[in-house]
């Protein structure tokens, strides 16, 4: 596949992401105190790294399987990330924190882009 095909993909994987996470994120109830992991670098050109990865790596497979499930309402959607989340050692608030510095990150778009090349796992 060519890399203009490979990074069309991402962009639209990217912005499907935007347009699904950014809805899960509304009245979570998440605690006002949950530790987060990127707490003052969560703005303009957050370096992407190890817990972005792994991260992203949740959040890539969610988008992966999210289509094919049915959720009554947006607190089932939430509940479904959040469980993700905690299998994988993260909060609410982290991946919340990640996908919010997206909109500013060309080094996170590039590494969450760059789980989304090859697309996803036959199911």
């Amino acid at each position: 596949m060519s890399s203009d095909r490979r990074l069309a993909r991402a962009a639209a994987a990217l912005g499907v992401l935007t347009a699904l996470a950014g809805t899960a994120a509304c009245g979570t109830g998440a605690a006002a105190d949950a530790p987060p992991a990127m707490t003052s670098s969560a703005r303009a050109g957050t370096p992407a790294d190890a817990t972005t990865g792994r991260i992203a790596e949740v959040e890539f497979a969610r988008q992966c399987t999210v289509a094919a499930t049915n959720f009554a309402d947006e607190a089932e959607f939430t509940t479904d990330l959040d469980a993700r989340l905690a299998a994988a050692g993260f909060t609410h608030e982290q991946w919340k924190q990640w996908h919010d510095a997206l909109d500013d990150s060309p080094e996170l778009v590039t590494q969450y882009a760059a789980l989304g090349a090859a697309g996803c796992p036959a199911g």
